[in-house]
């Protein structure tokens, strides 16, 4: 009987122990509701007040696009509840200038609205069938051009594309583009002094070729020591007598070989 009367009791006591746990989990849910309601009755309540009232748009890192253009798109929101403004939707529109690589859109409390933006930098002018002037950046995205004054002093390609091919946002995809751009890559790298020598580039039998803003000179570059040879050719130019119309091969190492041209 007492071994009977202990295992009822141990059983007894059990029964009240997980009572007891029930009884501090439901609290504790009790409590984590009643939490979310109160954080969501005080979100709701700073949506609908005007302390967060949008007053100030502050724009950094634009060169090229105007603050107004993107004021032009922020305006609308003036006013709203800060909370309640979309960032992705402002972003979204802010990306649709092809200028713009990237955006960052912060929420200042209490007022303010700041966007840092990142923009595309031109490397080269493509130059339409029409003699136009497209500048694109180092993905062959062409750039937005911002007037009639040509602003950015780049390099030019001459192309077969008429203006409609060199749309804005557009990402170009032709060989003679990518080479293009390619080397002038590597002369920002290699031989930034040489930079701004470069008046044009052009492309014959996948030959890029660079055409001397100083003398009219079509230089054929190296494949190797490219700083080494810019070095020997700008020698050879100012001390000797390079016909205007000569072509000049850097290809042969620690050697400038002059070609005569058309």
């Amino acid at each position: 009987m007492s071994i009977f009367r202990n295992k009822m009791e141990d059983s007894l006591n059990g029964s009240r122990k997980r009572r007891g746990s029930s009884r501090y989990y439901l609290f504790f849910l009790i409590c984590l509701v009643a939490l979310g309601a109160l954080g969501t009755g005080m979100y709701l309540l700073l949506l609908n007040v005007s302390w967060f009232d949008l007053r100030e748009v502050q724009i950094q890192g634009n060169v090229s696009v105007a603050d107004s253009l993107i004021h032009n798109i922020t305006r609308p929101y003036l006013g709203q509840n800060l909370l309640r403004i979309s960032k992705r939707g402002i972003s979204g529109e802010v990306l649709e200038f092809a200028r713009i690589k990237n955006v960052k859109i912060r929420r200042r409390l209490l007022h303010t609205l700041s966007i840092q933006i990142l923009e595309r930098k031109g490397l080269i002018y493509l130059k339409s069938t029409s003699g136009d002037l497209f500048p694109i950046d180092e993905e062959a995205v062409v750039l937005e051009r911002y007037g009639s004054v040509y602003t950015e002093d780049l390099p030019i390609l001459s192309t077969y594309l008429d203006n409609s091919g060199l749309k804005a946002g557009t990402q170009l995809d032709k060989p003679y583009i990518k080479s293009a751009l390619q080397l002038h890559k590597r002369i920002q790298k290699e031989a930034a002094d040489f930079l701004p020598l470069v008046s044009e580039y052009y492309v014959i039998d996948s030959l890029v070729y660079i055409v001397d803003a100083r003398y009219g000179t079509r230089i054929i570059p190296s494949t190797q020591n490219l700083a080494k040879q810019f070095k020997r050719y700008q020698f050879v130019q100012d001390n000797g007598n390079i016909n205007r119309n000569s072509v000049v091969d850097l290809r042969f190492d620690n050697q400038v070989v002059v070609k005569a041209g058309n």
